[in-house]
């Protein structure tokens, strides 16, 4: 069977590793190559996928072939008219895009992954200027679908109530985790950072800067504990790691307002933003952090939760969205507006860490209940039955 692989978001848009999509992009598609050589896989790549990682896609096999995107960067003329072009002189019997749209000209069977719809509930805690994704090309994609995989249940309770006509087609397969990953940063916790001296204990956000992360309550559960125990403010940080995204000026301004309030006794901030991380450099934050906050007011899926479970480290997340069908038992919710709450789960992570400690077990156990290989499985019988069967 020839499968064609939509692979635009194999990295971000500057040619970095990205996060979200792009991350899922990358191990979905790596991971469905690993699990077959029954299958001829056409990957589309985009112009800023660098030398290397490209190498590593044809690395996978002699059953991979790269089909590079034209120009200097994909504009929408080449993904939405050429790409459909050039996959479709190969004649594929499914097209998998893993991120949830079609590209407009293709006309062959196709496989679809929806992440979330929150746009759909909240517009303001996004980007603006995506009115013809939402009305137009996601509808459409959803439409013309043969099979929609959704990466959570809570995800494809969302697509039924706002598109009811996916019930027939969606399926519900979960992310990964690579406990490799985990395991290597677990090995290298005594190795030492010049950018991360990790001279004290700190609360660990990872994720874009954005509304939707409640980082505003955050900011005010942290402050909280710190005015319960003022000593507190000089032992223990909170480092904020993602790329800045949008509509940031509230969670900027609370930031600073924090920083200001405590800068006698901590004149850097108490507060750290450092922006974009590495791969590495986020598994080692990660396995170093007193816990994760994880407050996001609306997830469809959550993977740093499985993250810094994977790596031991305890969760405080929210009750929204995917975030307890992924933490199940093993982690702690709150109210994503209840600040005390928040407050009193630092407490405990921080102050009181044998209290947790039977999460962590907890955690270890359930992050291996995920892995990108039975993502891949479960998404390959997908395909397969997409690719094979008769057209009406």
């Amino acid at each position: 069977m020839k499968i064609a692989i939509d692979g635009t978001t194999l990295c971000g848009p500057d040619g970095s590793r990205g996060a979200g999509i792009e991350h899922y992009t990358w191990n979905i598609v790596t991971a469905l190559v690993q699990s077959t050589q029954d299958h001829e896989f056409y990957i589309a790549t985009p112009p800023a996928l660098n030398r290397i990682r490209r190498a590593e896609l044809e690395a996978l096999g002699p059953h991979v072939v790269i089909v590079p995107s034209f120009g200097p960067k994909l504009s929408f003329v080449s993904r939405h008219g050429l790409l459909p072009l050039r996959m479709g002189i190969r004649r594929p019997d499914v097209l998998f895009s893993p991120f949830g749209q079609v590209p407009l000209a293709w006309r062959g069977k196709s496989v679809i992954t929806v992440h979330d719809l929150a746009i759909y509930e909240h517009p303001e805690w996004f980007e603006d200027r995506q009115d013809f994704s939402t009305r137009i090309l996601v509808p459409k994609s959803l439409e013309r679908a043969d099979a929609i995989i959704a990466v959570s249940a809570a995800t494809e309770k969302k697509l039924h109530e706002i598109f009811p006509f996916t019930e027939s087609v969606t399926h519900v397969v979960h992310e990964g985790v690579d406990l490799n990953d985990a395991y290597s940063a677990l090995e290298q916790m005594d190795s030492v950072s010049t950018r991360f001296p990790y001279d004290r204990d700190f609360v660990f956000y990872l994720g874009t800067v954005e509304p939707r992360k409640n980082l505003v309550h955050a900011f005010r559960a942290f402050d909280r504990f710190l005015q319960s125990r003022p000593e507190q403010a000089g032992e223990v940080r909170f480092i904020v790691a993602g790329k800045k995204g949008w509509h940031t000026q509230e969670i900027e301004q609370e930031l600073m307002r924090v920083n200001h309030a405590w800068a006698d006794v901590e004149p850097n901030g108490v507060i750290q933003f450092l922006g974009p991380v590495t791969e590495q450099e986020k598994w080692t934050l990660m396995a170093r952090a007193s816990c994760l906050l994880y407050p996001s007011y609306d997830e469809g899926f959550g993977l740093p939760v499985l993250e810094a479970m994977a790596v031991g480290t305890p969760v405080i997340t929210s009750n929204r969205g995917a975030l307890p069908e992924v933490g199940g038992d093993a982690a702690m919710y709150v109210e994503p507006e209840d600040v005390e709450a928040m407050s009193l789960a630092l407490t405990q992570c921080l102050l009181v860490p044998e209290g947790v400690r039977s999460l962590l077990e907890m955690g270890l156990a359930r992050a291996g209940e995920f892995s990108w290989e039975k993502a891949a499985e479960e998404t390959l019988k997908i395909l397969e039955h997409v690719g094979q069967k008769t057209t009406d």
